[in-house]
Parts: structure tokens; C-alpha cells; sequence
């Protein structure tokens, strides 16, 4: 049920799959099963796909290419909704001390004060998929320091400096990561739900 990362120029597969990667894709399946639903379409085998992603990214971590320094593998399983109740509420607050820096943000790598906005974002999303919109809201107003006038963000700062790194890099993906968060906690719009599928945790 793995997904390995790549593909090298003469198809050869590479040997190892990513959680945030193998994530993705399970929500992007789960997804896709609910469009699919909508226009009267079964697709089983997407369903079945996304159920054995489920199993592996629940139970079986050494499936996975070990890359516990990056914020991404620790709450894409929440946020891409495979992790849910309890076992997600735990993740998060078993590395929260790890990848937080209170008031700036989420740090891309655990090993360097470096915040990325989009990191934050995700995050947020990630507390959001829990219920716990308080937290949520906290990640997402510090993402505020990064933007612009022009309604545009910086990718990262590095502290205590406060350098911007990549220099003044700014990017659609970040900026993208900011508008589902707040998307997700205000319910603005319907596509509010698509990281909060059902209603929050208590």
C-alpha cells in the first residue's frame, strides 16, 4: 500500500516512501472518492488505496523513510485526516514543544529556529481537523508577520536575526496555506470542510 517518493529518468522507482507525501495522497484519494460519489460514480479502488494508506500511516511507521526532523511528517497524518480522535490529538502534543516556537510559528526542521509560514498554516489546518480552534487561530495570527501590503507572504524567517529566508522569497503555495487555514476555522466557505470533513472533536 506504499507509495514510493520518485521515479528516476529511466522509470526505475526509488526504494522508499514518505509519511507527508503518502498523506497527501490519501487525502487526495479520499478526495477524489467523494467527488466521485457526488456525480454517482463508485470508485472502489481508490476506497481500497486509501484504506491500506490509512492501516500504514496508523500502525506501521517503519513503512516509511524516517525523516522525524522535518514539521511536515509530524502533523500531515493529522492533517490529511488518516490520524483522527485521541491518536491525533497525542501527535500533535507529543511534538508541539519540538516544532513550536511560541509566538513566531512552526519551525520547518526541528534542529533550526527557521519559521515557514506555510509550515504554521499547515499546522493550523492540522489543530483545526482536531477541534481545537484555539490553537489553531494562535498559529495562523502568527503567520501575520510574514505578509506583505500587497496581501502576499514571505516563505520563512530565521530568529533570533530575523532574517528572511529564502531572501525575500515570497510564494503562491504559502500564500495558499494561509487562505485554507483561515478558510478552516472562520467556515466561510463550503470548501471550509475539506480538511474538516465532519464536525471537530469536542
Amino acid at each position: 500500500g506504499t507509495i514510493l517518493w520518485a521515479e528516476e529518468i529511466d522509470d526505475r522507482p526509488w526504494d522508499y516512501a514518505l509519511l507527508t507525501g503518502s498523506s497527501s495522497i490519501r487525502h487526495s484519494l479520499r478526495c477524489g472518492v467523494a467527488l466521485a460519489t457526488v456525480l454517482g460514480v463508485d470508485q472502489p479502488v481508490w476506497t481500497a488505496a486509501a484504506d491500506r494508506l490509512d492501516v500504514l500511516i496508523n500502525d506501521h511507521p517503519e513503512a516509511f523513510e524516517p525523516k522525524e526532523r522535518w514539521a511536515m511528517d509530524w502533523y500531515y497524518p493529522v492533517l490529511s485526516g488518516s490520524l483522527t480522535g485521541e491518536a491525533a490529538k497525542s501527535r500533535l502534543a507529543e511534538s508541539w514543544d519540538v516544532f513550536a516556537m511560541e509566538g513566531k510559528g512552526i519551525r520547518c526542521v526541528s534542529d533550526e529556529p527557521w519559521i515557514t509560514a506555510s509550515e504554521t498554516a499547515e499546522a493550523s489546518l492540522a489543530f483545526a481537523a482536531i477541534g481545537d480552534l484555539t490553537t489553531a487561530t494562535d498559529l495562523l495570527a502568527w503567520t501575520g508577520v510574514h505578509r506583505l501590503g500587497d496581501g502576499s507572504y514571505y516563505t520563512g524567517i530565521v530568529y533570533p536575526g530575523q532574517q528572511r529566508f529564502p531572501v525575500d522569497e515570497r510564494t503562491s503555495y504559502t500564500a495558499a496555506a494561509v487562505i485554507l487555514a483561515a478558510d478552516a476555522i472562520t467556515g466561510a466557505t463550503p470548501g471550509s470542510r475539506v480538511f474538516i470533513p465532519h464536525e471537530p472533536d469536542g
